[in-house]
C-alpha cells in the first residue's frame, strides 16, 4: 500500500531557465539544486553513466514537491506535449484568486489556454474556476479555484 505522494517531475530543456519561472511562480528557491551522477542515478533512471542537472521545490500547502530534471547525458529530444497526446501530464495548483494568478502567471511567460479562467459547469468541482496554462518547456500547468459557496446541507 502507498503512503503518499512524494512528488512530481518534469523532465526540462534548461533547468536553470525553467527554475527561474517556477521560483518565480512560487515565490521562493529551490530546496535542493544540484547535478545527480553518482552510479546508482544511471542504475535508477536505466541510464548508465547518466547525469541529471535537478531543481526540487516544495509546494506550499502540501508535502509534495515538484522535480525539474534537466539531462545533461544522455542528452534528450523534446518531445510535443500537447496536453490531448498521450504521455503528457499536467502540474494543478489550487489557488483563492484565479484571476490574479491567471494573471501573474501570463506576466512570467506562462502562454494560457483560453482567454479566462472558465467557469466549471457541472460535476463536483461545478461553480469552481480552472484554466490551462503552459510553462515555458510547454508543461500545462491547471489553476484550479474552489467554489466558495458552502454545501447544502442534506439535513436541512
Amino acid at each position: 500500500m502507498f503512503s503518499g505522494v512524494a512528488h512530481i517531475g518534469f523532465t526540462v530543456g534548461d533547468v536553470s531557465r525553467a527554475a527561474a519561472f517556477y521560483e518565480a511562480l512560487f515565490g521562493y528557491p529551490p530546496e535542493i539544486r544540484r547535478v545527480y551522477d553518482a552510479p546508482y542515478t544511471g542504475a535508477q533512471v536505466g541510464y548508465p553513466g547518466a547525469s541529471l542537472d535537478v531543481a526540487i521545490f516544495k509546494i506550499a500547502g502540501s508535502d509534495v514537491r515538484l522535480e525539474l530534471i534537466e539531462y545533461l547525458a544522455p542528452q534528450g529530444a523534446a518531445v510535443d506535449p500537447e496536453t490531448k497526446n498521450p504521455g503528457t501530464a499536467h502540474l494543478c495548483l489550487m489557488t483563492d484568486d484565479i484571476d490574479s494568478e491567471f494573471a501573474r502567471l501570463i506576466e512570467l511567460g506562462a502562454q494560457p489556454r483560453s482567454r479566462e479562467p472558465v467557469r466549471v459547469e457541472s460535476g463536483p468541482n461545478e461553480g469552481g474556476h480552472v484554466c490551462y496554462l503552459r510553462d515555458p518547456d510547454g508543461f500545462t500547468i491547471e489553476l484550479f479555484e474552489v467554489d466558495p459557496s458552502p454545501i447544502p446541507s442534506a439535513l436541512g
